[in-house]
């Protein structure tokens, strides 16, 4: 309860500071309860969160109000409860359908407990959902990979996203890798299943917008639209990173500091709250190179070139001539009708045409 009061808390100071900059309350047109587990709240905590951002901003016609689940948390009267809320859109975090997959990956659910969060989903009103799974895994086949793929479009979902594990620093699969339980991810299994994946979803009718996501005309995710059109949002709670006026930053991850520092009133320039641990303005230079980086990841817009130069005051040639020209000869970029975008060879090389644009 104490990090649910300091959640509202923030929003409502955030949204002060908000109207105090624009002269009046500021409209969301997004909502996004992410980072980890947040299907742990109850409706009354998520009720009170809600409460202070209607209260602190204005509200959006239709805003998409999205929660991340894992299936084990949530159950018909839970879902039914937040649908009523407001809460318009839940992303599951089902990850794989292979029994061994999931136990490797530490969650608690298994498929059939996916399977079962998503008709219930569906029976409380969520037509807008979200399946979460992950590639690359060790240990993990071509095979159990089109299988998980097959399970999940089973479910005929509006929206999938596909991620490649990355083996943190300090984390139990880590020094599983290190004292030889497992073995390291094959780079080149991750990228024939990454085309897999993109030949199975098209076949379904998803199309793919965005590197790691595909969706069912107008059911693309609205809130990372804007992360990936290198918009402005607002990150609170803790842990949470934001980009508003000017600034990129983030809250402190800890959530008995992100309380403590949300009893005091003391507070930045807009949008900084009492719990922000750090902050900058990004210079030139870095705000071309996040807006480069972020609109390539939407493969059918990609980068605005006209945009692009009315923005900055140059052309993106005059920017990044020579590296234009590398990567059009090696065929990782396209140009056409004004934009740039990755071609389909770019796709799997994706990181490294980013690297070049740092």
């Amino acid at each position: 309860m104490s990090y649910t009061l300091a959640l509202a808390h923030e929003i409502r100071q955030v949204g002060q500071a908000a109207a105090e900059f624009s002269g009046g309350k500021r409209p969301f047109h997004t909502l996004f309860f992410g980072g980890g587990t947040p299907s742990l709240m109850t409706p009354a905590q998520l009720e009170q969160i809600l409460a202070a951002a209607r209260d602190a901003f204005i509200v959006a016609d239709n805003p998409e109000i999205t929660m991340e689940a894992n299936p084990g948390t949530v159950d018909a009267a839970y879902l039914q409860a937040v649908r009523r809320l407001g809460i318009n859109r839940i992303s599951f975090g089902v990850q794989s359908a292979i029994p061994n997959e999931l136990t490797l990956l530490e969650r608690a659910h298994d498929w059939e407990t996916a399977v079962t969060a998503i008709q219930q989903a569906r029976a409380a009103g969520f037509a807008n959902f979200s399946l979460d799974l992950i590639y690359g895994v060790p240990g993990q086949t071509l095979a159990s990979w089109e299988a998980s793929l097959r399970a999940a479009l089973a479910l005929n979902p509006p929206h999938i996203s596909l991620y490649c594990l990355t083996i943190e620093p300090g984390t139990p699969m880590m020094r599983w890798l290190q004292n030889g339980r497992i073995q390291p991810p094959d780079p080149d299994l991750a990228a024939d299943q990454y085309e897999l994946a993109c030949q199975l979803l098209a076949a379904h009718g998803l199309g793919h917008y965005e590197i790691s996501n595909w969706a069912l005309p107008g059911y693309e995710c609205a809130h990372n639209l804007t992360y990936w059109r290198n918009g402005e949002y607002l990150g609170l709670g803790a842990g949470a990173h934001g980009h508003a006026n000017g600034y990129r930053y983030h809250v402190v991850k800890q959530p008995r500091v992100y309380i403590r520092r949300m009893q005091s009133q003391e507070s930045g320039p807009f949008p900084l709250s009492a719990a922000v641990a750090a902050s900058h303005q990004p210079d030139p230079h870095e705000a071309m190179s996040d807006t480069v980086i972020t609109q390539l990841r939407l493969l059918h817009e990609g980068l605005d070139l006209a945009a692009f130069a009315h923005h900055f005051g140059q052309t993106f040639a005059e920017t990044y001539g020579e590296t234009l020209a590398q990567l059009l000869e090696w065929g990782l970029l396209s140009q056409e009708n004004g934009r740039l975008r990755l071609s389909e060879r770019g796709y799997f090389l994706s990181n490294q045409v980013f690297y070049r644009f740092m």
